[in-house]
C-alpha cells in the first residue's frame, strides 16, 4: 500500500523569513530592470493631476541591507498590533482570571441559540472595525473566551471575530474614520471633472448598513458549517459550571452597574458643546466624524486604554465581591494572566515587523498598485464591466497593499473620473472600493494583523506537537474571502442594477 506524504508544517516565522528573501530578491531583480511607472495624485488646492514617479528599491544591496539591519528593534517596537496588544490583554486578563467574563457570558448565552451568538460575534466585528486596533485585541480573545463558555472550540469564536473585523471592515452602521479618509481622496478625485461636485461623507451609509446585516449572517453561516467542523472537538480539562451562584450574580450586577456609569461618563466626554465636555475629542478638526475618529483624536488613539481599563475595573470590583481577587497581588497577577501566553506571539511580531517594513521599503506593492491603476486607465470601461474589473483590480491591489488609504490615495484618481464619466457618482465608486478592500485584507501575511490571527489561534492549539502555519491560517480564512466577495460585489451590483440610493440623496447614478 502506498503512504501517503507527510505533511510539511513549516513554523510561520520560518515562512515569514522565505517571504522576506523573496522579496529582497524581487526588489534586486526590479531594481535591475528599471522597473518603474507614474502613478497621480491630486493637489487639493489647485485640483489638477500631479505625476509621481515610482520605482523599485532594491533591498539586495548595500544600502538595503544597512536599512534592514539599523531598522530591525524600530520595526518592531513601532508595529501597530505590539503596543495595543499588551494594553488590551491586561484588562482582558482581570475580567477573564476573576470570573467577571465566565458569569457574564453564562448569563448572556441563556435561552439564546448558539447561532444567533455567533451571528452576533460577527456583527461586532463589524461594528467595532470603526476602531480598528481595539476589535483585534480586545474582542478576538473575548469570543475566544465567549465560545469556551458554550463548550465551543475557542478558535471559532477568534475566527469569527477576526472576519467580522477585516472582511467587514467596509461595512457599518455608523459613519466612521473610514468615511472620513476615503472621502478626502473621493472628494479631490471628483474635482478632476467637476469643480462643483461635494462628496457627501455619509454617502454610503445605507449601502453599509445593509451589507453589516448580510455579511454577519453569512458570516455566521460560514462558521457553522464549516469552521467549526473543519476545527473539531476542544477537550476540556475543567468542568464548567453552568449554574450562577448567588454572589456571582451579585458581583456581577455590580460590575455592570459600574460599566454603565463609566459608559456614560465616555459618552459625555465625546459629546460637543456641554460644560466640562468634549475631553476625547480633537476639537482642531473641522467636522465630528474626525474630531472622534481622526488620527489626532484622544479618543481614537485612547480607545484601546480605556476599554481595556473598564474590563479592568469591572474585574477587580467583581473578583473583590466574589473573593477572587483577595490582595493586590491576585489583581497585577491577574493582569498578566493573558501575557503569559504570548510569548509565540511576540516572536511573530518581530519577524512579520520586518517583512512588513521590507516589503513597504522596496515599493513593490506601490508599483503594482500603480502599474494596475494605470492599466485600469487605458481601458475604455462602463456600467457593469467597469464595476466588476475595478473590483477585481482593487482586490488583487489590496493583497499588496493593505492598507485602504494608501492604496486608494493611488486608485482614486483614476477610478473616479471613470466612474463620473460612465455616468456613476464618486460616492458609488467609494462603495466599489471599500467592498473590494475588505474582501481579501484577512487571507495576506502583509496585513499587520494577520499575525494576530496566527498568535491566537495558537494559544488554543491542543496540537501542540502542530502549529498553526501561514497556510493553516489562509485556509480558515479561506471561506471567509470566498462567500464575502461574493457577497459584496452582489451587494454592489444589487444597489446599480436596482437604482437603489446608497446614502442620504445619493444613488449609484450621477
Amino acid at each position: 500500500m502506498r503512504k501517503g506524504r507527510k505533511k510539511i508544517n513549516l513554523h510561520p516565522v520560518l515562512m515569514i523569513l522565505v517571504i522576506i528573501a523573496i522579496v529582497v530578491v524581487i526588489s534586486g531583480i526590479g531594481d535591475a530592470l528599471g522597473l518603474q511607472t507614474t502613478y497621480y495624485n491630486v493637489n487639493p488646492i489647485t485640483g489638477k493631476m500631479e505625476a509621481e514617479l515610482v520605482q523599485i528599491d532594491s533591498i539586495f544591496n548595500r544600502t538595503g541591507i544597512q536599512y534592514m539591519v539599523s531598522n530591525m528593534i524600530s520595526n518592531f517596537i513601532n508595529f501597530a498590533p505590539l503596543g495595543t496588544l499588551i494594553v488590551g490583554l491586561l484588562g482582558v486578563g482581570v475580567a477573564y482570571k476573576s470570573g467577571f467574563l465566565t458569569t457574564l457570558f453564562k448569563l448572556i448565552k441563556k435561552g439564546v441559540s448558539r447561532k444567533f451568538i455567533t451571528f452576533m460575534v460577527i456583527f461586532t466585528g463589524i461594528i467595532l472595525s470603526m476602531f480598528y486596533e481595539m476589535a483585534y485585541v480586545i474582542l478576538i480573545p473575548l469570543s475566544a473566551i465567549l465560545f469556551m463558555s458554550l463548550k465551543r472550540h475557542p478558535s471559532a469564536g477568534i475566527c469569527a471575530a477576526f472576519a467580522g473585523i477585516t472582511f467587514g471592515y467596509g461595512a457599518n452602521i455608523v459613519v466612521n474614520g473610514l468615511d472620513s479618509i476615503l472621502n478626502t481622496y473621493t472628494s479631490s478625485s471628483a474635482l478632476i471633472l467637476d469643480a462643483t461636485y461635494k462628496v457627501s461623507i455619509s454617502g454610503n451609509i445605507f449601502l453599509t448598513i445593509i451589507s453589516t446585516i448580510l455579511l454577519s449572517y453569512v458570516g455566521m453561516i460560514i462558521t457553522e458549517k464549516y469552521i467549526i467542523p473543519k476545527l473539531g472537538k476542544y477537550n476540556y480539562e475543567e468542568t464548567l459550571e453552568e449554574e450562577i451562584a448567588p454572589k456571582e450574580r451579585k458581583g456581577l450586577t455590580l460590575s455592570l452597574l459600574t460599566l454603565l456609569i463609566l459608559l456614560l461618563i465616555t459618552i459625555y466626554c465625546i459629546i460637543p458643546g456641554l460644560p466640562f465636555s468634549g475631553l476625547f475629542l480633537y476639537l482642531k478638526d473641522t467636522s465630528y466624524v474626525d474630531q472622534l475618529f481622526g488620527a489626532n483624536s484622544y479618543f481614537s488613539q485612547g480607545i484601546v486604554f480605556i476599554i481595556s481599563t473598564y474590563l479592568m475595573i469591572a474585574g477587580l470590583i467583581y473578583g473583590l465581591r466574589v473573593k477572587t481577587i483577595k490582595n493586590n497581588k491576585d489583581f497585577v497577577d491577574a493582569m498578566g494572566y493573558y501575557l503569559t501566553d504570548i510569548s509565540s506571539i511576540l516572536v511573530l511580531i518581530f519577524f512579520a515587523a520586518q517583512l512588513i517594513s521590507i516589503f513597504k521599503k522596496s515599493n513593490i506593492g506601490i508599483f503594482i498598485t500603480a502599474s494596475l491603476a494605470e492599466a485600469i486607465g487605458n481601458l475604455e470601461l462602463t456600467g457593469l464591466l467597469l464595476i466588476i474589473i475595478s473590483f477585481i483590480i482593487i482586490a488583487i491591489c489590496t493583497i499588496f497593499v493593505p492598507v485602504a488609504s494608501t492604496k486608494w490615495a493611488i486608485l482614486a484618481p483614476v477610478i473616479v473620473p471613470m466612474f463620473m464619466t460612465s455616468s456613476m457618482t464618486p460616492e458609488f465608486a467609494t462603495a466599489v472600493f471599500r467592498a473590494a478592500d475588505s474582501s481579501v485584507k484577512g487571507i495576506t501575511p502583509l496585513f499587520s494583523y494577520f499575525v494576530l490571527l496566527i498568535g491566537f489561534l495558537q494559544i488554543y492549539n491542543q496540537k501542540k506537537e502542530q502549529t498553526i502555519t501561514l497556510t493553516d491560517a489562509m485556509s480558515l480564512m479561506a471561506p471567509y474571502t470566498i462567500a464575502f466577495a461574493i457577497l459584496w460585489l452582489v451587494i454592489i451590483l444589487g444597489f446599480y442594477i436596482i437604482g437603489l440610493p446608497i446614502g442620504p440623496g445619493v444613488s449609484p447614478m450621477l
